[in-house]
């Protein structure tokens, strides 16, 4: 994904904006058989529209109040495409805008307003290659090519992905070649399957974390996780009570990188990170054709050592159970099993035969690894409220700073929830009261080391084994 982009402000900059919820609406344009084209603009209550890091595409919804019957003049009826224009002022006097073409798909929640003259409802909109996806299927075989070379393919020939949606520039290099046959997979559900198999070609970032998405900056990317949380920060977010001074955040200009309210999604689970093999588990890999089988272990703690993370440290310190194992070092947590093929080129009679088997899928990296890593970058999830900002995109790496409740004094940041984040997802939400901005962020590590544990101290010892003193 590329840096270069119109900033409201960066984190570098002391500039802000001038009106912190103004927004420019530019237009709502509905393309209907039935009336060409009609602005839904002056008929509007809320526009939603969502970016996430876990979805193949952009959503979103209008919700409007209709006393001119557009259902029936416009003959909606899922054939129609919308065009959804709007901006914002930038810290240069430039405007931002977000200007995109959907598919509407539902009309839903479709009422009687209590006047007996008009009616409410919501027109839900997306992606047309979220159709498109669905329409058709894939079969065909694909020798010896990249993951990045099966899922350009299947951008630039199955859906045909317009220009402005899709860069090559954004679908990152991958390591390895395969030969795979896509069996009957409709176009998105292939890119799924394929993302399993993914392994990022810069081999500084290890495992298998790379997932597709699409956000309104960039259309479609493909990308690992590790890649993504190498990129430099693009804002930095802070919040301010009301009732306590506001620190750089004291005029209405600058208020707008102040967070109006955040919540925590997720703080830590424990259980459900032992129960999902996000700290230890373990494969079972059988090679049916050398009647051969492998075990391949994965330790949390060690494989953060050799991974690249938001933040220097992990979630979790060295705390031994009463068997005197830590949470990373008990891989029964999660046993799975698996077919490979890993290594059968190392066998002499295989070798003088190029071609008689498939190349090596590497089920002992990604079957491993993936599950872990995609489960602990979402250790840590926190919800923003912001004023509308329409240069945020999921995908982003920002510094959310926390104020500390710590009353004993230091440092008045929070310094364990400060720190870098990864955008996640995104709702912008437009109404007649102004604009604003939903942001989830996630991360998989700390700013700050948690305190480690002295197993070996008998206060540590008797509470561990159960025993009151």
């Amino acid at each position: 994904m590329t840096q270069t982009m119109p900033s409201l402000q960066s984190t570098e900059s002391g500039e802000g904006i001038q009106k912190h919820k103004d927004y420019n609406l530019k237009s709502i344009t509905l393309l209907s058989a039935g009336s060409e084209t009609l602005d839904l603009k002056s008929v509007m209550v809320e526009l939603s529209f969502f970016e996430d890091i876990y979805s193949h595409s952009i959503s979103g919804n209008l919700l409007i109040t209709d006393a001119l019957g557009i259902i029936e003049n416009a003959q909606l009826h899922g054939n129609e495409y919308i065009r959804i224009s709007f901006a914002k002022a930038a810290s240069d006097g430039k405007s931002i805008t977000i200007d995109k073409i959907f598919r509407i798909y539902k009309v839903s929640a479709r009422q009687k307003l209590k006047n007996d003259i008009s009616e409410g409802y919501i027109i839900n909109f997306c992606s047309d290659e979220v159709i498109l996806s669905e329409q058709y299927i894939i079969s065909k075989s694909y020798p010896g090519k990249t993951i990045k070379e099966i899922i350009t393919d299947i951008l630039e020939n199955h859906l045909k992905v317009p220009k402005d949606k899709y860069d090559t520039q954004n679908i990152q290099d991958t390591l390895g070649t395969y030969s795979l046959i896509v069996p009957n997979f409709k176009p998105f559900e292939a890119i799924q399957w394929l993302s399993t198999y993914a392994r990022p070609a810069d081999t500084s970032s290890i495992g298998s974390d790379m997932l597709f998405f699409e956000n309104a900056k960039d259309g479609y990317v493909f990308a690992s996780m590790q890649t993504l949380f190498s990129q430099k920060p693009f804002y930095t977010f802070q919040f301010s009570a009301k009732n306590l001074p506001r620190g750089d955040f004291d005029n209405d200009d600058e208020y707008f990188f102040n967070v109006l309210s955040y919540s925590y999604e997720k703080s830590f689970d424990v259980l459900n990170g032992v129960q999902m093999g996000m700290f230890a588990n373990k494969l079972i890999s059988l090679d049916i054709l050398q009647h051969s089988m492998t075990i391949t272990k994965f330790n949390y703690n060690e494989d953060t050592k050799n991974s690249k993370s938001l933040n220097p440290n992990p979630v979790v310190n060295n705390l031994k159970n009463r068997f005197g194992d830590t949470l990373y070092e008990t891989p029964d947590a999660l046993s799975r099993l698996a077919l490979t093929n890993a290594n059968q080129y190392d066998n002499p009679y295989i070798a003088k035969n190029p071609g008689s088997v498939s190349q090596d899928i590497f089920a002992e990296t990604f079957l491993v690894k993936r599950k872990s890593q995609l489960a602990i970058n979402n250790y840590n999830r926190l919800k923003l409220v912001v004023s509308g900002n329409p240069t945020i995109s999921v995908g982003q790496v920002v510094v959310f700073n926390i104020n500390s409740n710590n009353t004993t004094g230091g440092d008045a940041k929070n310094t364990f929830y400060s720190g870098k984040y990864l955008i996640s997802s995104i709702r912008h939400t437009i109404h007649t009261s102004g604009y604003n901005t939903i942001i989830e962020l996630i991360k998989d590590s700390n700013a700050k080391p948690y305190n480690s544990v002295d197993n070996d101290s008998q206060i540590w010892k008797n509470t561990v084994a159960g025993v009151k003193k």
